[in-house]
């Protein structure tokens, strides 16, 4: 593994809960982290302010983490440079973020200002109609993501017994008790980051960013839904064992579980089925054979007809994000002309002589 360490992920998704959130815990302002907030509305740069910063991180030769934007895969939320205790994040709805201290441990940028407020104003009939058009088509993704959880939360979910449950968590014990070894007094912390989403180019992923991380693999079987509840097992494991945890949760249902990283070990464990599940050299735990092979026979096809149903709502979903993402890139194309983006670069290069990195 590089020193270099370039890692992508999501800090919200687009889920069955609607937008779901681990942006007030992007970074730890306790540690010396000072947080630059960036605000202004579409189309002022705030993703470009952002990439020319990180870009210029990367050519120093940094370690680098992105915060992927779920609502437009192709620009940022935020980045984070652990080695300069810096990060810079979207401050605007829907992850609306403010300063903790003041020019202690964080502070606002204002892009802003670099709007043409009276040539942007010309348009106001025209934006508020976008705006609400936008809003409706999330509202509609929103809603078919709800049903699409449903699905998996209320007829999927319910397919594996109380006892096949008990039995992958034992099996998830036993593996964690090779892996980590006994309690110790502190226990590890966990962080949140999304490494799949539902977006307007359909599912993304980062299994790139769990090479990364990790060198060593566990898939855990996922037809009857068990991953989950052993998954939780192997987090509660590790943390009891003092090892610091990254929780991965599933694109959908936020609530469960899709990969467990524990970079201290180099060692990651991933549910089947996903875009993260996909990688050859992992050991493959077979948690439906913990199930009657009879029963499972009986219920391949009901499984299958729920999982059909689940990628349809989905889909229409894929699609609704995808509208709204083409009227957000109407309202952009109003407010870009109207951007002095000769500043917003301007106050970028600031930003890097100040942090060294010219």
């Amino acid at each position: 593994m590089n020193d270099q360490r370039i890692l992508r992920y999501f800090l919200g998704g687009n889920t069955c809960r609607g937008f779901y959130s681990f942006y007030d815990s992007f970074v730890s302002l306790s540690n010396g982290t000072f947080l630059w907030i960036i605000k202004g509305g579409p189309g002022c740069g705030k993703s470009s302010f952002m990439k020319m910063i990180g870009s210029a991180a990367e050519k120093a030769g940094l370690y680098v983490e992105y915060a992927v934007c779920s609502g437009d895969p192709s620009s940022l939320d935020g980045i984070y440079i652990p080695e300069l205790k810096t990060a810079y994040t979207d401050g605007t709805a829907p992850h609306v973020a403010d300063t903790h201290m003041a020019a202690v441990d964080s502070a606002y940028i204002n892009l802003g200002t670099f709007y043409d407020y009276s040539a942007i104003s010309e348009y106001k009939t025209e934006l508020t109609e976008l705006f609400r058009s936008c809003s409706a088509y999330y509202k509609k993704a929103y809603s078919l993501l709800s049903a699409a959880g449903q699905l998996q939360t209320g007829w999927q979910d319910g397919f594996k017994t109380a006892s096949e449950t008990e039995a992958a968590e034992k099996r998830a014990s036993g593996i964690a008790l090779r892996e980590f070894g006994k309690r110790r007094k502190e226990k590890g912390k966990i962080t949140y980051r999304f490494l799949s989403a539902l977006t307007c180019q359909g599912p993304v992923s980062f299994p790139e960013t769990i090479t990364e991380l990790c060198d060593r693999f566990y898939i855990f079987e996922n037809r009857l839904r068990l991953a989950s509840p052993a998954l939780l097992r192997i987090v509660q494991a590790a943390q009891d064992s003092g090892h610091d945890v990254i929780i991965c949760p599933d694109p959908l249902v936020p609530e469960a579980i899709e990969a467990v990283l524990v970079p201290s070990l180099k060692l990651s464990f991933l549910s089947s089925g996903s875009a993260l599940g996909d990688i050859p050299e992992a050991r493959h735990i077979r948690l439906d054979t913990l199930t009657d092979s009879g029963r499972l026979k009986n219920y391949r096809a009901e499984l299958r007809r729920c999982e059909k149903m689940k990628d349809s709502l989905i889909s229409e979903a894929y699609s609704a994000l995808g509208e709204a993402k083409s009227v957000h890139d109407r309202i952009e194309s109003i407010f870009n002309p109207n951007v002095d983006f000769d500043g917003v670069s301007a106050l970028a290069r600031e930003h890097i002589a100040a942090l060294g990195l010219r």
